[in-house]
């Protein structure tokens, strides 16, 4: 049974410990199960039995563009890929060029963090970015609901955002994490469920207040449409395992979630 996770962090060599420090002194003391390194996040990875899995940057000013996405393209090989980063609010020129050579640069698609990035995702100024990255056909994963970080902030996006940008742009694969908006799980289930859209099981049913809700988003959704995902280092690879094992869905749907859904999306290797 082949395993990847579409959600996972890490951060450059030089940054890992304080990127960390700083994260979960943001996150009210949310502890971290890697310490931020690809070498940690691969030992980690392999050791719970995993395959292949996809870093989400998040780029949190104009200048990281061509930086981060410069850095994450030096090895995104298999097993560890990259999604690549843009910055909405710089000039919409620069977001452009930037939508093009991520795909230049070979990285999967690309990361949107509407909390850390604080941008409105319906905001009709990105009509042209979401085209862009449509014509390219580079998928989005998008942070999706609150965020632990910000907890007493006003959201910057809904579930029903994402069935209406998902309506506007029918061609564009759109990944919403944290099954489809954390800690908005209600919202979910009557605002998202059945729309053109994938959600990742990451940092989730932990946090879900009723325990079936996650089993019933996946049968509401649809099997074909979940992708597994941790949000490592925030959950430890083990446990993200165990929250699809313990579902009473079939061997062949969690076979999907794992790896087969994925493989529809991203070029991953055939594996048995």
């Amino acid at each position: 049974m082949p395993v990847f996770d579409s959600h996972t962090h890490v951060f450059p060599d030089k940054v890992h410990k304080r990127a960390i420090e700083v994260l979960v002194e943001k996150s009210h003391g949310l502890p971290a199960f890697t310490d931020g390194s690809r070498g940690d996040q691969e030992r980690a990875a392999f050791e719970a039995g995993y395959d292949g899995w996809l870093h989400c940057t998040v780029v949190t000013n104009a200048r990281q563009m061509r930086s981060v996405n410069d850095w994450v393209a030096t090895w995104n090989t298999w097993p560890h890929l990259s999604l690549g980063g843009l910055y909405p609010n710089a000039p919409l020129d620069e977001v452009l060029a930037e939508c093009r050579r991520i795909r230049e640069l070979g990285l999967l698609g690309v990361k949107f963090h509407p909390e850390y990035q604080q941008f409105e995702i319906l905001d009709e100024r990105l009509a042209p970015m979401w085209e862009t990255l449509s014509e390219l056909r580079l998928p989005v994963l998008f942070h999706a609901g609150n965020d632990i970080g910000f907890i007493y902030e006003q959201r910057h996006s809904a579930p029903s955002d994402y069935a209406r940008l998902s309506e506007r742009y029918p061609e564009l694969v759109i990944i919403c994490a944290h099954m489809g908006g954390w800690n908005n799980w209600d919202e979910v289930e009557k605002d998202l469920c059945g729309a053109n859209v994938f959600l990742d099981t990451s940092f989730s049913k932990a946090w879900m207040t009723d325990q079936e809700q996650f089993e019933r988003i996946i049968r509401k959704h649809g099997v074909k449409r979940i992708l597994f995902g941790t949000d490592s280092p925030w959950t430890p690879l083990d446990v993200g395992l165990r929250e699809i094992e313990s579902t009473g869905l079939s061997r062949e749907e969690k076979d999907a979630i794992f790896y087969g859904n994925a493989a529809g999306i991203f070029p991953l290797p055939q594996l048995q």
